[in-house]
C-alpha cells in the first residue's frame, strides 16, 4: 500500500488499494450451492401438498440435487447455517390462497409463503435456516381453486436455490 493512501487518523476506505499479496478471511466460498427451476409448466391438484417439479439445473455445486426426486440433501460435512430462497408463480388461474414452502426431512417446515392476489401472482421468499449433513429439502405448492391448476416455468417464474452461509 502507498503511504499517501494512509491518513494520519485511519486508512480512507474510500480509496482504491492494489493488494499484491494474498488477503485472508474476507468473505467465503458460499459452497455448497444449488439453483434449479420448473423446466415446463406443472398441472397441480387442488388441495394436495405437491413436490414442485423443479427438473432444469443452473448449477449445483457439489451434486445434491436430485432432477428425478427434485429434492436437495446436504451434502456430507456440510451442516451450517444456508439461505434458502424460492418462487411459485401461478399460470393464470382465478384468485385462490395458494402456499409455497420448503420442507426439511419431508415434515419440518423451514419456510412458508402465501399468495391471495391476482391471476400470475407469486409465492416468493427467502430464509437462513440451519441444516444438517444429510438432510433434504425441496419445494411444496398447495392451492384451493378448487380444480387443477398450472404453476408457470422458467427462471425467473418458479425456482429453489440455496447456498451455505457459514458452520
Amino acid at each position: 500500500m502507498a503511504i499517501d493512501k494512509i491518513q494520519s487518523e485511519s486508512i480512507n476506505l474510500a480509496d482504491n488499494f492494489a493488494f499484491t499479496g494474498t488477503v485472508t478471511g474476507a468473505g467465503g466460498t458460499n459452497t455448497p450451492a444449488f439453483f434449479a427451476h420448473l423446466g415446463s409448466n406443472q398441472n397441480i391438484s387442488t388441495g394436495t401438498h405437491t413436490t414442485v417439479a423443479l427438473n432444469t439445473e443452473i448449477f449445483d455445486t457439489n451434486n445434491g440435487f436430485d432432477t428425478g426426486t427434485y429434492k436437495y440433501t446436504i451434502p456430507s460435512g456440510q451442516g451450517g447455517k444456508y439461505l434458502i430462497t424460492a418462487c411459485i408463480r401461478r399460470e393464470g388461474f382465478n384468485p385462490a390462497r395458494f402456499n409455497a414452502y420448503v420442507l426439511k426431512n419431508n415434515s419440518v417446515g423451514l419456510w412458508n409463503g402465501e399468495n391471495v392476489g391476482g391471476s400470475y401472482d407469486t409465492a416468493q421468499g427467502s430464509s437462513i435456516v440451519s441444516l444438517s449433513a444429510g438432510d433434504v429439502i425441496h419445494l411444496v405448492i398447495y392451492h384451493t381453486n378448487g380444480n387443477t391448476q398450472a404453476i408457470m416455468n422458467g427462471l425467473g417464474n418458479t425456482f429453489f436455490g440455496a447456498f451455505k452461509l457459514v458452520e
